[in-house]
C-alpha cells in the first residue's frame, strides 16, 4: 500500500491527472493526493479478495497482489502518445495472458504444495520469499512507463500555475539540463508573475530562442494551461489569423492602451534571445527610464539587461564596467561584482584553448549568465 500510494502521488500523478482532463475533455479533474488514496485501497481490496479465494502458501502470499499490481502498471501506462491517441495497446493481448498464467500458477502451487498451506514455517522463510516477489512485482510496474521527465515536469509545472504557485512552478526541475519549449514557456510565465523574468531569464536552459518565451502557433486543446492564458498575461488574447509571435508582439506595441510591463519584458528578453543586440539597445530605452536625472538607472535595471549592455559594449569599455553603445558612453556601472564576474568569464574563456572543454568549463561557472548564452548556446 505504501508503494502504490507514493508511486501513484510522487511519480505518477501528474499524468494521471492530465490524462483524465484529456479524457474527459476538461469536464471532470483529478486530484492527486485523494486519487492515490482511492485508487491505493481499490487495489488493496482486490487483493484482499484474491487472498480469500487463493489460499496460498505464507511463503507465496505476496503472489496474491500480482492482479493489483497488473491493474496499476495498466492504469499508469499512461504517456502523451497514448493521453493525445487512447489505446490499450498490447495490454489487450498481455492481461489476458498474464491473469491466465497466474491462475495456472496458482493451480500448481495449489496442487503440489497443499502439505505447505498449514504447515508452519520460521519467519525468515515466510518473509524473504515475499520480500522478493513483492521486489519484482515493483520493479515491473515501475519499468512499464515510458514518460520522460520532462513531460513530467511540464505536467507539474501546469499543475501549480494553475493553483497560482508561481514560485513553486518556477523550480520544478530547476537543476535538469533537460526542457522543451512549453516547459521553458511555462517557466518563463511563472518567472514573469513574480515580476522576475528579466532578472532570472538566463537561470534556465535557453534552447528555443524567443520561441522558448511563447509560441502563438500552438494552438494545442489537451492542455490544461493554454498558450492564451501567457498572451492574456502579456496584453491581449492572440487571433486566429496570426501564427507568428513577432507580428504578434509587434501588434500589441503598435497599441498604447495595451502596452504593460509584462509585455514590455517579454518583448525585451525575446530580443536577447535572438540574440538582436542592437535592436535590444534601440528599444531599451523605450521601456525603461535611463535618463541621466535617475541615479542608478542602469544599474537597477534587471540583470538580464545588465549583462546584455556589457556584452554590446566594446571589451576594453565592458572589463571597466563602462557601457558604450554606437560610440556613446552611456554610464559606468557601479556593480563592481557584476563586472569582476564579467571579466572572470573572459579570462576563463581566454584561457582554454580546446572548445569543447571551454564550453564545459565556462559553462559551470557562467552558464546562467547572458554572455554564456550569446557566446556558446
Amino acid at each position: 500500500m505504501l508503494f502504490t500510494f507514493c508511486y501513484l502521488f510522487f511519480l505518477q500523478g501528474e499524468i494521471l491527472a492530465e490524462a483524465q482532463f484529456v479524457y474527459s475533455k476538461g469536464v471532470t479533474t483529478y486530484n492527486i493526493f485523494i486519487g492515490a488514496i482511492v485508487i491505493t485501497v481499490v487495489l488493496q481490496t482486490i487483493q484482499w479478495i484474491v487472498s480469500l479465494l487463493m489460499h496460498l502458501p505464507a511463503r507465496c502470499h505476496s503472489l496474491t497482489y500480482l492482479p493489483s499490481m497488473l491493474l496499476l502498471a495498466i492504469l499508469t501506462d499512461v504517456n502523451q502518445e497514448a493521453i493525445e491517441h487512447f489505446s490499450f495497446g498490447p495490454w489487450l493481448w498481455i492481461a489476458p495472458l498474464t491473469l491466465i498464467l497466474f491462475a495456472l500458477l496458482v493451480f500448481l502451487i495449489q496442487r503440489f504444495f497443499a502439505d505447505e498451506i498449514m504447515k508452519p514455517f520460521d519467519i525468515k522463510s515466510q518473509l524473504y520469499p515475499n520480500f522478493i516477489i513483492l521486489f519484482f512485482l515493483m520493479i515491473g510496474v515501475g519499468a512499464i512507463p515510458q514518460t520522460t521527465d520532462v513531460y513530467h515536469y511540464e505536467l507539474k509545472t501546469e499543475r501549480l500555475l494553475l493553483a497560482h504557485d508561481y514560485e513553486g512552478a518556477a523550480t520544478v526541475g530547476e537543476k535538469s539540463l533537460a526542457a522543451s519549449p512549453r516547459l521553458t514557456q511555462l517557466r518563463m510565465y511563472a518567472l514573469s508573475k513574480q515580476g522576475l523574468l528579466a532578472e532570472r531569464l538566463f537561470d534556465y536552459p535557453q534552447y528555443y530562442g524567443s520561441l522558448g518565451l511563447l509560441d502563438v502557433a500552438d494552438t494545442s486543446a489537451l492542455q490544461r494551461f493554454t498558450t492564451q492564458d501567457i498572451c492574456y498575461h502579456v496584453g491581449a488574447l492572440c487571433g486566429k489569423s496570426i501564427h507568428s509571435t513577432d507580428r504578434y508582439m509587434r501588434l500589441l506595441l503598435s497599441v498604447d492602451s495595451l502596452y504593460n510591463e509584462n509585455l514590455a519584458d517579454y518583448y525585451l528578453c525575446s530580443l536577447l534571445l535572438d540574440k538582436k543586440l542592437k535592436e535590444f539597445s534601440h528599444e531599451l530605452p523605450r521601456y525603461y527610464d535611463l535618463s541621466d536625472c535617475i541615479t542608478g538607472a542602469y544599474d537597477n535595471l534587471p540583470r538580464a539587461y545588465r549583462e546584455a549592455l556589457l556584452q554590446i559594449s566594446r571589451r576594453s569599455d565592458a572589463l571597466e564596467g563602462k557601457i558604450v553603445v554606437d560610440g556613446d558612453s552611456l554610464t559606468t556601472y557601479s556593480d563592481f561584482d557584476m563586472v569582476a564576474r564579467f571579466r572572470d568569464y573572459q579570462e576563463l574563456k581566454s584561457s582554454i584553448q580546446d572548445e569543447t572543454e571551454r564550453i564545459n568549463q565556462t559553462r559551470r561557472q557562467f552558464g546562467h549568465t547572458f554572455w554564456w548564452y550569446y557566446d556558446y548556446q
